[in-house]
């Protein structure tokens, strides 16, 4: 039997939980948090889905009722917390595979900590961006050709520039194959948004991004001026993404593609690392520095509107 840890029960910690649920191992799974509500609504949405026979769960507020050995962790937290309640993890037990989410860390230093901490105990990591493990874009990726630049807009409204554009900016490195890329434009309004989750904000405008091999991502969040879209273009060709209505267009061609939910997707993360040591998400050192260029620009104009230096960025 696997034991299975998942830190973290809120929203997104819940679903992983949900997900853990369609796995086909035998587990253990030990949910912590240290909010009552969060552990009964976890538990709540758990129990409502069919019995897995080859589960057990419990639920604990503490670190420390973990087991001295885990396979499989989740950790679901915001991002102020992340890095601490890493360190505090291995510290108390020996991780195998750990699944992190995103935002990875609101600090820059946590970023270049974390990972030597995680090579120094060669624990294999990867960070949740799953749009490169759905079936549509590995289709595109199939079709595009990455020798002409590659153009990609991503536009829309209070989508969460701040918290959701690592997921954006995942998947263009994915299609492109590129390693790294400079924020060439930066143009975010001067008012501070509060997120939906306390603690943290966000911001409306537009970013530039550029690869080493010419490819380009623009990101866009408005108030109302920006219709959905998703489209990416190289050279007379044109590829419209809708994913909330699960199609996608290539040049007149139009295919069907349902994206999964996350509580579809981490029992099947978890099979796949368990059985075969690999598992298809973002690897951590990658995904880091995807994020430390986009860190160090929305906290640079964080810290200038508010007139102080900082070195926490409070977006998760």
């Amino acid at each position: 039997m696997f034991n299975i840890a998942i830190i973290g029960a809120g929203q997104l910690g819940s679903r992983h939980l949900q997900g853990l649920k369609n796995s086909n191992m035998s587990m253990h799974i030990f949910v912590i948090d240290n909010n009552k509500e969060s552990l009964e609504v976890a538990k709540e949405r758990y129990e409502s889905l069919p019995v897995n026979s080859n589960q057990i769960v419990e639920y604990y507020h503490n670190i420390d009722q973990l087991p001295n050995s885990l396979d499989f962790v989740v950790i679901a937290t915001g991002s102020k917390p992340r890095a601490a309640i890493i360190k505090s993890l291995l510290n108390h037990s020996d991780v195998k595979n750990l699944i992190l989410e995103k935002v990875l860390f609101p600090r820059l230093n946590e970023y270049d900590e974390i990972g030597q901490l995680l090579k120094n105990k060669h624990i294999p990591s990867w960070v949740n961006c799953p749009r490169r493990m759905y079936g549509m874009y590995q289709d595109i990726k199939n079709r595009i050709d990455t020798c002409s630049p590659i153009s990609m807009i991503s536009q829309g409204n209070d989508w969460g520039l701040c918290c959701n554009s690592i997921h954006i900016i995942d998947i263009f490195m994915f299609l492109t194959g590129e390693k790294t890329y400079t924020i060439t434009h930066l143009d975010l309004e001067n008012s501070i948004i509060e997120s939906k989750r306390p603690g943290y904000i966000e911001f409306y405008g537009n970013i530039l991004i550029e690869t080493p091999r010419g490819h380009k991502l623009t990101l866009k969040c408005g108030r109302g001026e920006y219709e959905p879209l998703k489209e990416i273009k190289y050279g007379n060709n044109i590829i419209k993404i809708q994913e909330e209505n699960g199609l996608w267009t290539f040049n007149n061609e139009s295919y069907v593609y349902k994206l999964p939910y996350q509580s579809q997707l981490t029992g099947l993360l978890a099979d796949i690392t368990l059985s075969i040591g690999y598992c298809p998400l973002t690897p951590y050192e990658n995904s880091a520095e995807y994020h430390k260029p986009f860190i160090k620009a929305i906290l640079n104009h964080y810290n200038k509107i508010k007139g102080i230096n900082s070195d926490l960025c409070p977006i998760t």
